[in-house]
């Protein structure tokens, strides 16, 4: 069957009404971003006015296009997500399990914290739990080997607390060695063997050796960290409002220096900051408030071989000293998540023992949270511009992200490798950047068993670039047929949608459809859609239970039906 790539002025009828919104056209720019109040005491203000407001992006002032409070408790729980149709579908948030509005995620990353700090952060975060304030909507994920989710959004606690009582905390993959044991051993054997010049070399040689490993282990934990903090915020991007993400572990570090402080034979100075502050600021431009929470203990637990051992050194006498200097500010996690906390408007939280200090400020915050949106004149260009929020009350101050992105058409656009493809396909959790409505039924014509999609795809969602007949968008689509064993039959094509909110007066319910019949596979169980933008990058996934569509045709439609 031919895959057709259709663009119909159809004024389909949204499946339901729209959380409130500002109209605004594909191209316009507008930007939106959330910000917290603050009184004395760190008390959230939740009645600042938009008249005590100034926003300044690049420098100078500009209108606010509107204004509105995020912090107002709800006067009853959150409905349940609305029903569809049988064999309709959605990624829009108001038809997802929970809220549509304001969420708090909790990310528990044993990736990079010993075992025993995981643990602990583990039973804090339960315990948190015990006194969850009520109408707080929240959902639990844990970053192992991978990004999975323990529970998604929900306002019952006591559900919340017993995913993470019973979650298995896995092991970091790749553990970095201990320098200063390896110093303290090496002081030890030279004063068994003092005149031994050659011994010394060899020692100091396996340290920084050691340092080489270290940086590669926390160089792939940085990048692995960061790919599963970017495809969260994915996931969380189409909720609107405010969207606190709260990160707890033991951080990520930004600069590897190995040998003796950069020098010698294995040594080298080696920088993360750009691919931090990269990941921040995706992070930002998707609505989502990084709140940085360090489980590491104030007090570290003594070695355990330390009353069988000679005394450690005196630091600063040491002929490793050099060695362990360069592990220890390498292995600072505090630079990375200051920096991401500041750039997405959230917090850092450490010197406690107790991790679920961050839910308390991630939770207090949302009452004083408010929406704000403005009309950027200046060209997209895809570079980061500083935004600059000033308040008329005493006493008062704001928390907010550094800046913004104006979206552009990336230059290095192209489809995307299989192994990509692969990769977010499988990903435990979908996408919301590009919303998708999906339609499917029985096949009116064709083999037996045959169903039709017909998909949706929100013009919005997508970057229109000028043409010769207009403006119009490409995109790579993939419909993955999954089966309960793992294996995956996947049908890729791409098509180019022209932009339908380019024409006069054309209502926001005009979509961009691509609509194809096919047979599926025998023994699938589920069916992932994804559509990618190729000029961005962005791309959206709708899930579908195959069980969830109506059944297609068992028998052969009689002669001359076709």
């Amino acid at each position: 069957m031919i895959l057709m790539f259709l663009l119909l002025l159809w004024p389909l009828a949204d499946l339901s009404a729209q959380t409130e919104k500002p109209s605004f056209r594909a191209r316009t720019q507008l930007v939106e971003f959330t910000l917290v109040a603050l009184g004395k005491g760190n008390a959230p203000i939740a009645d600042l006015l938009k008249e005590e407001v100034e926003v300044y992006a690049n420098g100078k002032r500009t209108e606010i296009a509107f204004f509105r409070a995020e912090g107002q408790p709800a006067p009853e729980p959150a409905p349940p997500a609305r029903p569809l149709p049988p064999g309709n579908f959605s990624n829009r948030p108001e038809y997802a399990p929970g809220p549509s509005r304001n969420v708090v995620a909790v990310v528990l990353d044993t990736m990079n914290t010993e075992a025993a700090q995981a643990m602990w952060a583990r039973a804090q975060v339960a315990r948190y739990l015990r006194r969850f304030p009520p109408q707080t909507r929240m959902a639990v994920f844990l970053l192992g080997t991978r990004l999975t989710v323990l529970h998604d959004f929900t306002e019952d606690a006591e559900s919340l607390r017993q995913r993470v009582e019973k979650a298995q905390l896995s092991v970091p993959l790749l553990e970095a060695g201990d320098i200063a044991a390896m110093a303290r051993d090496a002081e030890q054997l030279l004063e068994m063997f003092p005149d031994d010049p050659q011994l010394e070399e060899i020692l100091r040689n396996q340290i920084e050796i050691e340092g080489v490993y270290n940086a590669a282990v926390r160089t792939r934990r940085l990048k692995a960290t960061l790919e599963a903090l970017e495809a969260l915020g994915n996931h969380l991007t189409g909720i609107p409002g405010r969207k606190n993400l709260i990160w707890i572990g033991g951080g990520i570090s930004m600069l590897n220096i190995t040998g003796a402080m950069g020098f010698g034979p294995h040594g080298s100075i080696e920088s993360q900051e750009n691919a931090v502050r990269g990941a921040a600021r995706r992070l930002a431009q998707k609505g989502i408030a990084l709140y940085a929470v360090d489980s590491n203990p104030l007090s570290q637990p003594k070695d355990m071989n330390a009353s069988v051992s000679r005394p450690t050194p005196i630091r600063g006498r040491g002929r490793f000293e050099s060695q362990q200097q360069t592990e220890e500010i390498s292995a600072d996690t505090l630079p990375a998540s200051i920096t991401m906390a500041e750039i997405t408007g959230g917090r850092l939280i450490h010197d406690t023992n107790d991790p679920s200090e961050g839910m308390d400020y991630a939770v207090r915050d949302l009452r004083g949270a408010y929406s704000i949106g403005f009309y950027s004149t200046e060209e997209p260009d895809g570079k980061w511009h500083s935004l600059k929020v000033k308040v008329r009350r005493s006493g008062a101050r704001l928390t907010y992200r550094q800046g913004y992105l104006l979206e552009a058409e990336s230059p290095a656009a192209a489809p995307w490798t299989q192994a990509e493809l692969q990769t977010a396909l499988r990903h435990p959790l979908g996408s919301t950047s590009i919303s998708i409505d999906a339609s499917c039924r029985p096949a009116e014509t064709g083999e037996t068993g045959a169903i039709t999609m017909d998909l949706r795809i929100y013009p919005a969602s997508l970057y229109f670039k000028a043409g010769k007949d207009g403006s119009f968008a490409e995109v790579d689509i993939a419909v993955a047929e999954k089966k309960a064993t793992g294996e995956m039959v996947v049908r890729q094509e791409n098509g180019r949608f022209q932009d339908p909110l380019s024409l006069p007066a054309a209502p926001d319910s005009y979509r961009c459809l691509w609509s194809r019949t096919w047979k599926p596979a025998a023994g699938i169980s589920a069916l992932r859609v994804l559509v990618r933008d190729r000029s961005t990058g962005r791309f959206g996934t709708l899930d579908l239970s195959f069980e969830k569509i109506p059944p297609a045709r068992t028998t052969k439609p009689t002669e001359g039906t076709e």
